[in-house]
């Protein structure tokens, strides 16, 4: 496969992250530091709105295996979701300061609804593409990794919310513009990555089997044993990451005493992981990812550690210093877990003849938003429980203790927890290729028990 589609296809991700990590690293902080809800009611907030997207991802996933259209099956919902991708994200930060506590959670838990919804008609059919792209092990691997190099970029100008913040004298009027600017460059590069897929599907399309509707088969794909270790994997990792980012800006101001610290730490962080994301690459060829995967994320708990109990105000080299190594660490993470779920489609597409991409990824981004709900009602629950308060001028000790615990302490226990859960993880290179080699020597004549059969020796 040629590059250019495959950068085509990536720059999507520059759109949809610079929305995803706009509202992961901000919303939190903004909703309790500049329209003054309670922790508490924001973390509820920010659970109830991601919790909708439990159910309408794999919806979602449902609809896209079975759509038919000249656009495309997946290209059709991201050429014409991006659009109201763009608005709904502009909704997010139109809460307004003066209302009543129980009218502005009730706005923003219906803001999230409607971005959680328009982000899963994007998102599920984008990322299910991969696997229809190339049926290359290491090609879907160098896709991934443009993504997340696109990716990675685009989490520098979300966090940069913080940075840019500071240059206007009215909080609220800069978020909004600041919205305005991300919405355009988000609608903007999907609209590349759409142009950049076109004919990609109808092209591979042909011969593939979409089986009659079945509740009961897409429930009997969620209990496989390689399915249920990377949703679990996925919230898990999820929930470290999501209470990471939202705990930054806490941190920088109120540690650190700079909220425009967070915004420099975290290009940091972006961009040595952006940079050790070929390296990590190569490493896939030579070590088992799930050894990978361990490595990276042990080594980002005991950072995350040293950052969030040994920096003190003032100390931002020290801070840079670990966002740095953080940054080499958590490189893996960005990488390996994206990788693995095209491999389980084809793993159960020639054990059924049937292939179901946007289930698969329609599930995986199921729990990563159930992961991501769960992140921002911990993190909420911890400032709220140990009496912090957003529009104070000064916070009590046991306050600043909860910003400590959530950055240096939460996250690492996550991560760790998630690669410990991937070491069950059964579908290896070797195992991939044994599929790949039998494939090729299956019946073309869309008869599957053969190929059942001979799957069986294949763990």
């Amino acid at each position: 496969m040629k590059m250019g589609p495959k950068l085509c296809y990536a720059s999507g991700d520059l759109g949809i992250s610079i929305l995803y990590f706009a509202v992961g690293f901000f919303l939190l902080y903004y909703l309790t530091d500049i329209v003054g809800l309670s922790p508490w009611l924001a973390g509820l907030a920010f659970f109830l709105g991601k919790l909708w997207d439990g159910v309408n991802d794999p919806l979602m996933g449902i609809l896209s295996d079975r759509t038919r259209s000249r656009f495309g099956r997946k290209r059709v919902y991201v050429l014409f979701g991006a659009a109201p991708l763009a608005l709904s994200f502009l909704f997010l930060w139109m809460i307004p300061q003066g209302a009543a506590q129980w009218v502005q959670f009730g706005l923003v838990t219906l803001a999230l609804w409607l971005f959680g919804t328009a982000y899963t008609v994007v998102v599920v059919p984008y990322m299910a593409l991969v696997p229809v792209m190339t049926d290359d092990y290491d090609e879907r691997t160098q896709i991934t990794g443009l993504r997340a190099i696109l990716s990675t970029m685009a989490t520098i100008l979300g966090g940069g919310t913080a940075l840019l913040l500071s240059r206007f004298s009215d909080q609220a009027i800069g978020i909004r513009t600041i919205a305005l600017g991300f919405a355009i460059v988000a609608f903007i590069a999907l609209m590349i990555a759409a142009h950049g897929v076109r004919g990609v599907e109808q092209s591979r399309d042909r011969g593939a089997d979409i089986a009659p509707f079945s509740l009961r088969r897409y429930v009997r794909l969620a209990r496989q044993r390689n399915v249920v270790i990377l949703l679990v994997l996925k919230v898990l990792g999820a929930i470290g990451t999501g209470v990471l980012i939202a705990a930054l800006p806490y941190f920088s101001k109120h540690i650190l005493g700079d909220p425009g610290k967070s915004t420099i730490g975290l290009a940091i962080y972006i961009a040595i992981s952006a940079a050790m994301i070929p390296i990590w690459n190569q490493l896939t060829h030579r070590y088992d990812k799930r050894d990978l995967l361990l490595a990276g994320n042990l080594a980002a708990a005991m950072v995350l550690l040293g950052i969030g109990f040994l920096v003190q105000a003032g100390q931002f080299q020290v801070f840079y210093l670990g966002c740095f190594l953080l940054g080499i660490a958590m490189s893996a993470y960005l990488l390996i877990p994206y990788s693995l779920v095209p491999d389980l489609v084809d793993y159960y597409a020639f054990k059924t003849g049937e292939r179901h991409e946007a289930i698969y990824f329609g599930l995986w981004i199921t729990v990563h938003q159930l992961g991501i709900s769960c992140a921002g009602l911990i993190l909420g629950a911890t400032l709220g429980a140990l009496g912090y308060v957003g529009t104070a001028d000064v916070q009590t000790d046991s306050a600043l203790l909860a910003v400590r615990i959530a950055l240096g302490v939460i996250p690492g226990l996550f991560l760790v927890s998630a690669a410990l859960a991937l070491r069950y993880y059964g579908i290896t290179r070797e195992v991939f290729e044994a599929i790949r080699s039998r494939s090729d020597h299956a019946p073309r004549d869309g008869k599957t028990a053969k190929t059942e059969q001979s799957c069986h020796d294949i763990p």
